[in-house]
């Protein structure tokens, strides 16, 4: 075979190769990826819609799960629409908008027309007042799809990573979302204890996360349990291990007032109650014009007029003020004025069980000296104790469950204030 003949020769071998390896690989992907997409895409569509109650979301929206989980019902069609219902709202109320599941590095979920009550976990100007104005409650609205068939769909949020579950529901929503409030209602408790191994632990509280601390091996160590309230108790996002235990929620015993372990009943939660000037300051106590003393009312009043008056804020509203913690970590004077949130600092020193000393820290986060310096709110604090300590006697209705807090100072009769439990929006209007 001459030089020529053999060129000719290899390059048809070469060809066949290539026309036998083309048609290999036509019968191992015989369909393209853009196709196999869609597919499954539909396939998600037909998941999605085909629960005819809908289904329940179990939904922890912060990367760190410290604002803890949240119920959210979700009912789809397979036109594209979702109606979406929660514990934040009334159980009764319902929001439809619309949803999408995409081709996005994997298949995506997103719920990318805005729904006021999925998109409040997502919404940066924080709706729930606790994340903070530009954060929120940091959670998603788009979910990259990891499982999906007709007895749960697992899904990934795609910034915060977490995990949220949906399983078919068949009971009404008003009245699982109605069980699940009246649950959290009766679960308000200031602090915790629990009893594993004969041994007794402290257990604090904040939103929905139990933080578990305890000494091993000569060590202080802090163990964190962020859980969604359910019809019978918590449900932990994922278990924890104390002293070698492994805790995955409690069942609330409505009758004995304590929670038991979901898998192991001689382990229990019992709710403290500490005295109530401690838990003045553990607590969040919001204020209401309508319940402050003539003292008080004064300096609130000269506050108010400042909305009117002082162009720094004027077309502002105080959407909400109040004594805690709850915005900046630090215990003080919080609030909010159209969306600008700050705190004032104060310094308190607690006396016995019910009497407490405060006094301004004449220091803030947030937008707190600005409003301090610029709009007036120097005289908000002032009934507190502004330049100089105040010491008043605190009483409520209910040390195990309060809902309220009087404050009076004891030099000053007419300094009166009583605090709520309960947010309330709109302190001048209420």
């Amino acid at each position: 075979m001459n030089n020529m003949k053999r060129i000719y020769y290899l390059l048809s071998l070469a060809m066949v190769a290539l026309v036998a390896c083309t048609h290999e690989e036509e019968d191992l992907f015989g369909d393209s990826s853009a196709n196999r997409a869609d597919a499954a895409i539909n396939t998600y569509i037909e998941v999605l819609a085909s629960p005819s109650n809908g289904w329940l979301m179990e939904y922890f929206p912060a990367s760190t799960r410290e604002y803890g989980g949240y119920n959210i019902l979700l009912a789809f069609d397979k036109e594209g629409a979702v109606r979406v219902a929660g514990e934040i709202a009334n159980p009764s109320d319902v929001a439809t908008s619309l949803y999408a599941v995409k081709q996005s590095a994997g298949i995506v979920l997103s719920f990318d027309m805005y729904n006021t009550l999925f998109h409040f976990f997502s919404d940066p100007s924080d709706p729930s007042g606790i994340g903070g104005t530009g954060f929120g409650l940091e959670g998603d609205f788009e979910f990259l799809v990891l499982e999906a068939s007709a007895e749960k769909v697992i899904l990934k949020g795609k910034k915060t990573g977490g995990l949220a579950v949906l399983t078919p529901i068949q009971e009404s929503w008003s009245d699982y979302i109605t069980a699940v409030q009246d649950l959290e209602a009766a679960t308000v408790f200031p602090e915790f204890k629990v009893e594993l191994n004969g041994e007794t632990i402290p257990v604090t509280i904040s939103y929905r996360t139990l933080t578990f601390t305890y000494e091993e091996d000569g060590d202080t160590k802090s163990q964190t349990a962020s859980y969604i309230v359910t019809k019978t108790g918590y449900k932990f996002y994922e278990p924890v291990v104390i002293k070698g235990v492994t805790l995955s929620g409690f069942t609330f015993d409505a009758g004995d007032q304590l929670f038991t372990e979901t898998g192991n009943v001689n382990i229990k939660l019992i709710p403290v109650f500490p005295p109530i000037n401690k838990q003045f300051v553990t607590g969040n106590w919001f204020i209401a014009l309508s319940t402050a003393g003539p003292f008080a009312t004064a300096y609130f009043n000269y506050v108010k007029g400042q909305y009117s008056t002082n162009s720094n804020i004027q077309g502002e509203v105080l959407q909400y003020a109040f004594m805690g913690s709850l915005l900046y970590g630090a215990f003080g004077f919080n609030f909010s004025s159209s969306g600008y949130t700050g705190l004032l600092t104060y310094n308190y020193t607690l006396i016995g069980e019910d009497k407490i000393s405060l006094v301004f820290a004449m220091s803030g986060q947030g937008d707190g000296v600005w409003y301090h310096n610029y709009a007036g709110f120097s005289y908000f604090l002032n009934p507190f104790g502004y330049s100089a300590a105040r010491i008043f006697t605190l009483t409520t209705d209910d040390l195990k469950s309060p809902t309220y807090v009087i404050l009076t100072e004891d030099a000053n009769a007419n300094n009166v204030i009583k605090l709520h439990k309960t947010p309330v929006y709109y302190p001048f209007d209420n």
